[in-house]
């Protein structure tokens, strides 16, 4: 009897301590799920809540506030046909010449030479490293003329819609007077680069038809001292009107003497030879025959002493300037015709800049966006919370 009762005792003996067993690893298991929920609490706070709260009371209580200016602008020319190409059409063949210019325009204000304009009339720099706004939102001090680039290219947009030429223009500020006086200034800054393209390439244009005009008038100047020239030399107006004055006297002559000569058969019939008619007729025929050589040698130039041709030779010379004269005239009307020409359609291709909106004047700020800003930030630190405690997880898995 007394071993049947020994033996439920070691086995309750046992069952105590193994419930003692179970009981302190429950504990033990109780004692570490509060730690390590209020450890998962804890690293949330810092990396997601406390980022947040600090980003969100930058932006309620210190950020600068931007403000934004916009206005549209169209590229027009003078001429009618908007089909043909215009003058800088040769920058960016195969498109419309107001998309050419337009973005031409867009270009240029975003370039570094507008910038350093927006400095120079209205201090940009200066105005954007102002230590009246945030540190975040302002400029470095000690910024390099690249940093100023980009700083105003991210604080302007400028876009070009093709189908209608329209460009776009907003530029922000942290007052909305000095946003839309910006917007003037670039306005009046792109007119005068669009107006000075436009007219180098006209003035180039008619420069060069007015070179020619010159050339030929410079010609036809020439042309006409040289007629002057052989007339003074020659102390002769017109060698072809001379020529035909000699010819009519050399006929006139020789009808004389062909009178002359009837009479004198006629009067040898009945008187003698040596009677006084008949002498004065032959000195009168004489003399008439020496008259008429007189004038051929005139005429045709022919001598027996030089044998050189005078007359028709100078006839054919003054000829020869009289076709250069023509020449040039006609060349001189011609260029005068181009420059006119030239002149209608260089002013046809004008370039002007027109403005559909005038700038406009901000009631609200429109930059930073705060609450699409701060959703974002939370949702990232959300994002890589989670993907910070997957690695951690991950890691703690591989070393057990």
């Amino acid at each position: 009897m007394e071993s049947v009762e020994k033996v439920p005792a070691a086995s309750q003996k046992k069952a105590a301590n193994t419930a003692k067993k179970i009981l302190r690893k429950l504990s033990a298991a109780s004692t570490g799920v509060a730690p390590a929920r209020a450890s998962r609490w804890g690293s949330l706070a810092l990396f997601v809540v406390l980022p947040l709260l600090l980003v969100s009371g930058y932006y309620l209580l210190w950020v600068s506030d931007r403000y934004v200016s916009a206005t549209q602008l169209i590229v027009k020319d003078n001429s009618s046909n908007q089909g043909m190409s215009s003058s800088l059409g040769f920058l960016v063949p195969g498109m419309g010449s107001d998309n050419q210019d337009a973005f031409l325009v867009v270009n240029y204000i975003q370039s570094l030479d507008m910038a350093l304009y927006l400095d120079e009339e209205l201090g940009l720099a200066t105005y954007f490293k102002s230590d009246g706004y945030d540190l975040f939102s302002r400029l470095a001090a000690d910024a390099s003329q690249e940093d100023y680039l980009e700083f105003y290219r991210a604080h302007i947009a400028v876009a070009h819609d093709e189908t209608t030429g329209i460009i776009s223009i907003e530029m922000q500020a942290f007052e909305p007077e000095f946003a839309q006086q910006l917007v003037e200034t670039v306005i009046r800054k792109s007119e005068d680069f669009v107006n000075a393209i436009s007219n180098q390439l006209a003035d180039k244009q008619v420069s060069f038809v007015r070179s020619e005009l010159e050339l030929a008038q410079s010609k036809l100047r020439t042309s006409k001292q040289n007629i002057l020239d052989f007339q003074n030399r020659n102390q002769v107006v017109s060698p072809e009107e001379l020529t035909k004055g000699i010819s009519a006297i050399i006929q006139g002559l020789e009808a004389r003497l062909a009178e002359l000569r009837a009479k004198l058969t006629a009067a040898k019939t009945y008187l003698h030879s040596d009677s006084s008619q008949v002498v004065s007729l032959q000195a009168e025929i004489s003399s008439l025959q020496q008259q008429i050589e007189v004038e051929k040698v005139r005429l045709v130039g022919v001598t027996e002493e030089d044998g050189e041709e005078r007359l028709n030779s100078l006839n054919a010379h003054f000829q020869n300037l009289q076709l250069d004269l023509q020449f040039a005239m006609d060349a001189y009307q011609a260029s005068l015709a181009a420059l006119e020409t030239a002149r209608m359609e260089a002013s046809g291709k004008l370039k002007h800049l027109m403005v559909i909106s005038q700038p406009s004047i901000a009631e609200d700020a429109e930059y930073p966006h705060k609450l699409y800003n701060l959703a974002s930030l939370a949702v990232i630190l959300l994002l890589l919370y989670g993907i910070g405690k997957m690695l951690v997880a991950s890691i703690r898995d591989h070393r057990v």
